[in-house]
């Protein structure tokens, strides 16, 4: 039951993601724009790995493929969220293949969102950070 509980709070976070990826690249300073769009590659590459990993349908794109690299991680992100909120505990203890890890359930590889989301975004911060304290 704890575990469930866990995994519940863990997809609730990965919700917030979005709307701190938004807050972030828009107060990026344009001298970064190019190391928050690589970070941002690495996130839309992960969510398609992730969406491998749990067998969900690629998604019909819910936005254009001139969209922003932001706008292509949260349509796939939100994509995401609906599958995994409507899955079962069961569904949450499935098994997934995912590299490096056998044994791997849904529920884990949440958390491995979650903590890969967390150093994405810190990363974007950093950058963000480095590159105000350069301009004062």
């Amino acid at each position: 039951m704890a575990d469930l509980l866990e995994c519940l709070i863990q997809i609730k976070a990965l919700t917030h993601s979005i709307a701190r990826l938004e807050r972030l690249v828009a107060d990026a300073p344009e001298a970064i724009r190019q190391g928050v769009d690589a970070v941002l590659d690495r996130l839309l590459d992960a969510e398609s790995a992730y969406a491998v990993a749990v067998q969900m349908a690629p998604p019909a794109p819910a936005v254009a493929s001139s969209s922003s690299r932001l706008e292509r991680f949260a349509g796939a992100r939100r994509a995401m969220l609906a599958t995994l909120q409507q899955y079962s505990a069961a569904e949450l203890g499935r098994c997934v293949d995912w590299p490096g890890r056998p044994g791997t359930s849904v529920a884990d590889l949440v958390a491995i969102m979650l903590a890969h989301d967390t150093e994405q975004i810190g990363e974007i911060r950093r950058c963000v950070d480095d590159a105000r304290r350069a301009a004062d």
